[in-house]
């Protein structure tokens, strides 16, 4: 192996790209702060973890993404590292496909711990080789539910070597797994050859990396002699162009064909730097480097997921007040209708007329018998007025309940049209069945008129009609009342007529109720609505607590 000239001994502390030497004291003042560092992380993740985003906004799948990705930076490196200062410094060898990072791994350990061959992807579970003394400082640490431990003494102590899946790889689950074990790094190797080293995904993962504070090295590895001078070349300006210029890089000449391991002048100075790294003053400065160098962009990207949880907050606002605002119309409209009598024309005022005019069976309520032998006929035709009167009841009520139907037939399409406008408002509508909003009416107008009846039923009860009744009883005078408070103006002046001037009052009363109520009941046809968007679970408090974890934050850079 030969390392570049630009940078001579691979000391650890020169990887810093600038940033002030660190150890783990260090760390343990930070823990000690103001607002104590763990303590800070914990509220952090327990926020990420419920920074619920679901509504379609523009740039949410990408918010989505950030926010997982800083969950598992947290939950499986920032938080361990702080928590347990003391466990080994992990080192992820990672790359591209065919990179030979797995020789590389078993070159340094000097026995086969990882399989390599010619077959990809070669590594399809996460190798972590660790030194016996120091597993038990891994048991607990999240690294271990994504990757086997394989005690091994040939690693040196104070270090944990992972042998990562292909960046690039061609299974998805790889690539997913690739990322997530480079937030797990405190120390990223990353392994490239002289045919692959121009790749855009690594260099884009490199640059990631470097963001989140990680530490970095680069191996050029199975590089043609004859090219070797032009490609280190080449990919150290590179390097030098992205800002790693003072990265440790390594370069390992082609061997040729090989089985086992490579040759140990080759792997000579990537192992003995390890074994310089794996040094106690030497892994705590990484560690402690890694940690601090995460505070700026971890701060960033927490005030970017803040941003995006207000996105939410204010789009779940606007959201439920259109849908509160989209019946506001039709709910209007009914209580206009039903106030201004419409709903008694047509049907019901067909049928009053035909049982009022003269002679007829209804006549009795508009004015009284003219004579002894009028007063007989009235009274043998009780039964049959009595029930004409309930007849024209429920003419008048299936009028106004059709009334108060259409009208939140009218407010659901107008729910619909409002939070169509939109993705997230889709989301909502989606999850509203029309067959939903249909059985919640039929529901609100069988309650609104069973507890209408039961309403005027009881104020009859207290009301004092005159002797001159035509006949009915209470159920008779109850369903004469509830024709003229739909609006039926032949039926409210019988009624007038029996209470005196009081019945005036009590049919317009009760005329305004019956359109408050249908008001009431043509607006909750929001609430299936408003409920699925509740459902979606939008975290009103989440943009608040976030802004308050950077804030927070800001006294560790």
């Amino acid at each position: 192996m030969t390392p570049t000239p630009a940078t001579p001994p691979h000391d650890p502390s020169t990887e810093d790209h600038g940033a002030p030497e660190e150890t783990a004291e260090h760390i343990q003042s930070d823990l000690d702060g103001p607002v104590p560092m763990v303590e800070v992380i914990e509220h952090l993740l327990d926020n990420l973890d419920t920074a619920s985003l679901p509504l379609e906004v523009p740039g949410v799948a990408e918010c989505r993404v950030q926010r997982d990705r800083l969950a598992t930076q947290v939950r499986h490196h920032l938080l361990p590292r702080l928590k347990q200062v003391a466990a080994p410094v992990i080192v992820v060898v990672g790359g591209s496909t065919g990179a030979g990072k797995s020789t590389i791994v078993n070159s340094v350990v000097g026995r086969e711990v990882t399989e390599a061959g010619v077959l990809r992807p070669t590594t399809r579970e996460p190798i972590l080789v660790v030194h016996p003394l120091d597993a038990e400082l891994m048991d607990t640490h999240p690294v271990t539910e994504v990757a086997r431990v394989n005690p091994s003494e040939d690693v040196p102590r104070g270090m944990a070597l992972l042998d990562a899946p292909d960046l690039d790889s061609v299974h998805a689950g790889n690539r997913s797994l690739a990322d997530e074990l480079v937030e797990l790094a405190d120390l990223w190797v990353f392994v490239t050859t002289g045919s692959r080293y121009g790749d855009a995904v690594p260099w884009t993962r490199l640059q990631a990396a470097s963001e989140r504070g990680v530490s970095l090295s680069v191996i050029l590895n199975r590089v043609d002699p004859e090219a070797l001078a032009t490609v280190r070349r080449d990919l150290f300006e590179r390097l030098e162009a992205q800002g790693f210029g003072s990265v440790p890089f390594f370069v390992i000449p082609d061997v040729g064909p090989l089985e086992g391991a490579l040759p140990d002048h080759r792997i000579r100075e990537f192992t003995q730097w390890l074994t310089v790294l794996g040094a106690k003053s030497q892994s705590r400065s990484v560690i402690a480097r890694t940690v601090r160098g995460a505070w700026p962009a971890l701060r960033q990207d927490v005030q970017a997921v803040a941003v995006a949880m207000e996105d939410q907050r204010r789009t779940n606002l606007s959201l439920r007040n259109q849908l509160n605002a989209a019946t506001a119309a039709s709910a209007d409209q009914v209580r206009t209708d039903l106030t201004s009598g419409a709903a008694a024309t047509g049907a019901p005022t067909t049928a009053w007329l035909a049982g009022a005019s003269s002679g007829g069976i209804l006549s009795p309520l508009v004015a009284a018998p003219a004579n002894l032998f009028e007063s007989w006929r009235v009274r043998r035709a009780n039964a049959a007025r009595l029930e004409s009167v309930r007849s024209l009841r429920e003419v008048a009520i299936n009028a106004a309940r059709t009334l108060i139907h259409e009208a939140g037939e009218r407010a659901e399409r107008a729910l619909r049209t409002a939070a169509e406008e939109s993705p997230a408002g889709c989301q909502v509508t989606e999850a509203v069945a029309p067959a939903t909003c249909t059985a919640g009416r039929a529901e609100r107008l069988a309650m609104l008129f069973s507890e209408w009846d039961d309403v005027v039923a009881e104020l009859c009860a207290t009301l004092t009609f005159t002797a001159d009744d035509a006949g009915l009883d209470e159920a008779g005078k109850v369903a004469l009342v509830e024709a003229a408070a739909v609006g039926l103006d032949g039926a409210s002046r019988a009624v007038t007529r029996m209470l005196g001037e009081r019945g005036a009052a009590v049919v317009a009363r009760l005329n305004e109720d019956l359109g408050s109520w249908a008001h009431v009941a043509v607006v909750a046809e929001a609430e299936p609505f408003i409920a699925a968007l509740e459902d979606l679970g939008v975290d009103e408090q989440a943009a608040r607590s976030l802004r308050l974890r950077a804030s927070e934050l800001k006294g560790y850079l």
